[in-house]
């Protein structure tokens, strides 16, 4: 099994598709953040996607969340996350003295807002990210930039 949390619209072929909002009938309905990943057994799944997703769970449960991908992952899986890079968003920002963009910059750091569960409500550098992610158990395959968002790919370690 191949789950994409928060998918929105990215309707995978393959993947098991997960979102709060049931936008199409090929999405299981699900709050990560109430729920976390409750309904799966444990090791259930190779592959977790999580594009556009963790930071719109509270701080306060991001780390639920990830142990939870954790134990639904078998040994080996892969989680990849794509969440914003707040010292790239940073970065960007102060070496082009002048940006002025606000509803760029206020989309960056706290989402679109277009509706209720449209809020960024975790905020990540790649090296918080990394540590969570081994904190937990994972073992961190890459950490790139896409723009202003990093994206982390981890796999499941088990002895």
């Amino acid at each position: 099994m191949r789950l994409n949390l928060c998918c929105g619209q990215d309707i995978r072929n393959g993947f098991l598709n997960i979102d709060v909002r049931r936008l199409d009938p090929r999405i299981l309905q699900l709050d990560l953040e109430r729920d976390l990943l409750t309904p799966f057994p444990p090791e259930s799944a190779e592959e977790i996607v999580a594009q556009d997703c963790v930071e719109h769970v509270s701080w306060r449960r991001v780390p639920d969340l990830l142990r939870d991908v954790y134990r639904v992952l078998r040994c080996g899986g892969i989680f990849v996350i794509r969440v914003p890079d707040l010292e790239e968003i940073a970065r960007f920002t102060f070496l082009n003295p002048g940006y002025d963009d606000f509803i760029q910059i206020s989309y960056w750091i706290f989402g679109g807002q277009d509706y209720p569960e449209n809020t960024h409500k975790a905020g990540f550098t790649k090296p918080s990210a990394r540590r969570l992610l081994e904190d937990i158990g994972f073992r961190v395959l890459e950490v790139r930039n896409e723009g202003t968002n990093m994206v982390v790919a981890a796999r499941k370690e088990c002895q």
